[in-house]
């Protein structure tokens, strides 16, 4: 068993966010590259058997890992909601169960933390596995778009340098952020007992959680020299467990729930969640195009010369531009 001598600044918190099939991968990966003390805590979300199996066994290893199980599956949020009281560290770091972190990852999100005086920093998000040599970019600092429609607002994320290499990501100096995503985010504990726990949402909840901060006061920080991977395209493969826990994840009708529970909260016009209610609907179509029926009703339409069956029947909202 492996034991930290050093007294760790910060806890990372691994969380489900809509499959298991990474999880052992990801949290034997964080422990191979990070360098500074840490403690962990895994939030098992009710895994398959076998992903539970392997992470005991990787917890049996490492003193300052524990994992809190559960009898049922739950939303990312609420794995959250349930880890912050845990958190006795300055820090706490939240990261998916399904993101790769690279070299210096951890060691750079607290040092800027620590050097500005920074409640909450985030990496670059890629879009891509760690191993994928374009290393395209999903989103570095975030921008958001902010429009008066009568009264209500627009207010929507901009992912800044989406599909650009991070190689050729201009600026590695740390700087302002207006909003993070939960792929991976570390937050001081004074800042999570100021704004408090994340609200009732299955999506949107780094939009809500980005602006609750912003309103009491706190700064979110991009620090370029940290960089994790997400790959989207993952979802394709997925199947069992994965794929049942991925349309419970995004199921549309807790979506809906959520866009109107945001858009009362703070006051948005329709503008700002028709995105949203779009990205939902996508995801589950995807994951319900590779069961066995729609995969072969897919392939005769190849065979045939026609298009595999639209994911969609509407057409896919225009992104917002930052002006």
């Amino acid at each position: 068993m492996t034991t930290q001598t050093n007294s760790p600044l910060v806890t990372v918190v691994v969380v489900p966010r809509e499959s298991f099939n990474m999880y052992t991968e990801v949290v034997e990966r964080i422990f191979q590259l990070t360098t500074i003390p840490f403690k962990m805590i895994i939030m098992e979300g009710h895994a398959p058997e076998r992903v539970r199996r392997q992470l005991d066994a990787i917890a049996q290893k490492h003193e300052l890992c524990k994992i809190l199980y559960s009898n049922d599956w739950r939303y990312p949020h609420e794995f959250v909601n349930q880890a912050i009281p845990l958190i006795d560290t300055k820090y706490a770091v939240f990261i998916d169960n399904d993101v790769e972190v690279m070299e210096g990852w951890l060691e750079n999100l607290v040092a800027t933390a620590e050097k500005e005086n920074a409640g909450c920093v985030h990496p670059i998000y890629l879009t891509v596995r760690a191993h994928d040599p374009s290393q395209k970019i999903h989103i570095a600092e975030g921008k958001l778009y902010r429009e008066k429609r009568g009264d209500k607002w627009i207010i929507d994320t901009i992912a800044c340098y989406s599909g650009v290499s991070v190689n050729d990501y201009p600026d590695k100096n740390a700087k302002p952020s207006d909003f993070f995503e939960w792929h991976c985010v570390l937050f001081s504990k004074k800042l999570l007992d100021k704004v408090g726990l994340l609200a009732d949402l299955n999506i949107a909840e780094h939009l809500d959680y980005s602006l609750r901060i912003a309103q009491a006061g706190e700064r979110i920080l991009l620090e370029p020299k940290a960089v994790v991977a997400y790959e989207y395209e993952r979802i394709w493969r997925f199947r069992g467990a994965d794929r049942r826990y991925m349309l419970f994840r995004w199921g549309l009708q807790k979506a809906l729930e959520s866009n109107e529970r945001l858009s009362a909260k703070w006051n948005l016009d329709p503008e700002s969640t028709r995105r949203r209610t779009y990205f939902a609907k996508e995801h589950t179509a995807r994951v319900r195009s590779t069961y066995l029926i729609p995969r072969a009703i897919n392939k005769v339409r190849r065979m045939i010369g026609l298009e595999n069956m639209p994911l969609m029947k509407e057409p896919r909202p225009e992104k917002l531009q930052a002006v």
